[in-house]
Order: structure tokens, then sequence, then C-alpha cells
């Protein structure tokens, strides 16, 4: 195998545009500076995410433990869900050591199957205005102009939870917007409500990159534990 030289290793090292690549930096149009703003964004995210997908995991258990019983996740309908991430077979796996190896996408289609999002945050006063001047809170169903139900809110809120974290801990762009319609500034983690509406009659809910932080927190604050709000207070200074 060829070796490589240390003066060719320092070359690397010494150049930030291989460091970070040059395709990724194109993102951030070579803006070394965003770019590391959006890692500390990221970050943050992730600290907070962290908070909310250790509370929806074990949500989900606690909701289903009283309504089916100690074995939900063994269920055939649960365990299509879910990807087996050990040597070990499901039947060799207590319920805790399935539970404990569910990524939040799995957290969030088991919550979706079992029909128990109403029962994860108490979104009724939840104002999706806040985080993007475009947003609404109602949809239109034949015609009609509906209000989202806390059902509904959670249902998006949980999408757009769900995207975040895979952009943030994938270190993906979350500062990027979109500008159309006369450079008016729209947000690129978004979702549609309700997903099995036709395009044009669906209704898109969005969160802008300051307002990210913001949505992460309030969906926080419905926990409304007090120990995690001091936590939060101490460690993250909200």
């Amino acid at each position: 195998m060829k070796k490589i030289s240390k003066e060719t290793l320092d070359l690397f090292n010494q150049d930030i545009t291989l460091i970070l690549s040059k395709e990724r930096l194109r993102g951030y149009k070579n803006n070394i500076q965003e770019h590391f703003e959006n890692l500390a964004l990221a970050m943050e995210a992730g600290r907070r995410i962290s908070i909310l997908e250790i509370y929806l995991r074990n949500k989900l258990d606690y909701c289903l433990k009283q309504i089916v019983g100690e074995e939900w996740i063994k269920s055939e309908e649960s365990l299509k869900l879910i990807t087996p991430k050990s040597h070990k077979s499901f039947d060799e796996l207590t319920p805790t050591q399935i539970l404990s190896t569910l990524m939040f996408g799995e957290v969030v289609e088991l919550i979706e199957l079992h029909n128990v999002k109403c029962y994860m945050f108490d979104l009724g006063n939840m104002e999706f205005k806040k985080y993007c001047w475009n947003n609404r809170n109602f949809c239109f169903i034949n015609g009609k102009k509906i209000s989202f139900s806390d059902i509904d809110k959670n249902t998006i809120a949980l999408s757009l939870v769900r995207t975040i974290r895979n952009r943030a801990f994938h270190w993906e762009n979350l500062l990027k917007t979109t500008i159309r319609d006369n450079k008016l500034v729209f947000p690129r983690i978004t979702t549609t409500y309700p997903k099995e509406a036709p395009k044009q009659k669906q209704t898109r809910i969005g969160i802008m990159p300051d307002r990210i932080l913001v949505f992460l927190d309030d969906l926080i604050n419905t926990i409304d534990n007090r120990e995690i709000n001091k936590n939060l207070e101490d460690i993250l200074g909200v």
C-alpha cells in the first residue's frame, strides 16, 4: 500500500476547503463563517432534540403499556416498522432492549401506527405563524376551512422535528431558505398537511432558520416537567 507523507497530510490539515469539502462550501456560497454558524445551530438543535427524542420514545412506551400491555413492541405490526440492529432476533430481546434501539423515525412511525399522537404534546395553543410569516393554523378539506386540531398539530410538529433532526444530525444546512414570488423568503424546513390530500390542496407549514430553536423550545415547554425545565435553564440557558 502506498504511504502518504506527513507533508501531504499537512496540506490537508491546513486547507479548510479540503476539510469541509468544496462541494459542501458551495452550499454556503463559499462562506466559511456561515458554515460554522450552521454547525453551531445544528449542535444547539441537537441538544434539544435529544430531550424530545427520549421523551417521545418513553411516552410512546408508557402509553402503549397502558393501552396494549407490556409486550406491545413485540406485536407483529410493531416489529414490521423496526429495523433489526443486533445479531439477536427480536424473540431473544426484551421489550426494553428493543425500545432502546429505536431510531427517531421509527418512534414517529410507531406513534402514527398506534394512533397515540393525541398523548404526545398538548399543542392546542401552538400558533404556527410564530415560526414563519406564511404559516397558517388551518387547512381546507372538501373546500371547507378546518382549524387544526391538537392531533393535526402533533402530526405537523412530529414531521417537522423529524426533518430538523435528520438535517442537524447529518450537519446539513439548516440556514437555507428559498426565495420566490417577488423575492419573498420561504423556509426549506417544511411539511404538508394533510398528506393524503392532492398537493394543490395541502397546507404547507415551515420553520424559518431563526425560529428552529424557538420551535423546539416550545415543544419542550409543553412537557412542563420541573427537572427538565431546571436543566434547560442551567445547561442550555433557555
